[in-house]
């Protein structure tokens, strides 16, 4: 089977042991359960040209509910904000000038410092080279947080839920788990409602194993959907940067899976093209 990518996770799984002893002149057979833990791999299937296209004409549906339901497209919400002066502030404006002006004279300050020749480098050069090494990264995650406050104004759009929705969609019919050589799709087989209701089941059971694979699903199927993660050395280097975000990407697709819907139509407007869009879209 081709893939995307594939991890272990550690199962749980009881064995019976059969330990034979001697007692009064006899051998016996004394047996006992034991737990370990069983490395088990979890694959992300790599979808082929059918699975593309059912999964463009699911965030098409998604996004015409969306809009019937209520929600803005991004360009409406855009243009609101455009109408009532800009998404920023003349305070927010001057707060990321500021942010950026920082950080540019905390980067100017390190080069410089780095091209001192070590003869005739000061007594607290390495001291002063690690302070300022700190309040760059102070500076980076200060710009980081104020431009995902901005972003998070987009979040409520028709967009970002058909996204989301659609993330969830590619996790229940990529995830397969590997027994021995075989491979099973993960969430079972049959129509959408069929998978979504198996991991309803997987989240309620409350299993640690069923937990962690989702998480762990939730993440790396996000990051391959919206194109920053396409081989096995991309993941590797996405999951060493981006770590702490982790938690918030899990919590935008899980909340998908608990939020109200409404009811299912055909879509009125010609579904948006996935492959071709870098934000909301899987790259092949």
């Amino acid at each position: 089977m081709k893939e995307i990518y594939s991890f272990e996770v550690n199962k749980k799984v009881e064995k019976t042991v059969e330990e034979k002893k001697q007692e009064d002149g006899k051998e016996i057979t004394v047996t006992s359960t034991v737990t370990e833990e069983v490395p088990t791999t979890i694959i992300i299937k790599k979808p082929k040209r059918s699975d593309y296209d059912e999964a463009e004409l699911y965030y098409g549906v998604q996004i015409s509910e969306g809009i019937k339901a209520g929600l803005l497209t991004r360009a409406l919400l855009a243009k609101r904000f455009s109408n009532d002066g800009g998404v920023l502030s003349e305070n927010d404006k001057d707060e990321y000038s500021d942010l950026y002006l920082e950080l540019f004279n905390i980067q100017n300050d390190i080069d410089r410092l780095t091209l001192v020749k070590e003869g005739e480098r000061k007594e607290d050069h390495q001291e002063v080279f690690n302070d300022l090494l700190r309040r760059q990264a102070v500076a980076k995650k200060d710009i980081q947080e104020f431009e995902m406050s901005q972003a998070a104004l987009f979040d409520q759009t028709a967009e970002t839920r058909a996204r989301n929705k659609t993330i969830l969609w590619w996790i229940l019919h990529l995830a397969y788990i590997k027994n021995e050589d075989d491979y099973q799709p993960y969430f079972g087989s049959g129509s959408f409602d069929d998978r979504l209701s198996q991991y309803d089941s997987y989240e309620d059971e409350g299993d640690e194993f069923d937990e962690e694979v989702i998480r762990r699903l939730i993440y790396y199927t996000s990051f391959w959907y919206v194109g920053k993660s396409t081989t096995r050395n991309d993941f590797e280097k996405l999951l060493e940067e981006l770590e702490g975000q982790s938690e918030e990407v899990i919590e935008d697709v899980k909340n998908e899976t608990s939020a109200e819907e409404p009811p299912a139509e055909e879509p009125t407007e010609e579904a948006p093209k996935e492959e071709n869009s870098s934000s909301d879209s899987p790259m092949e």
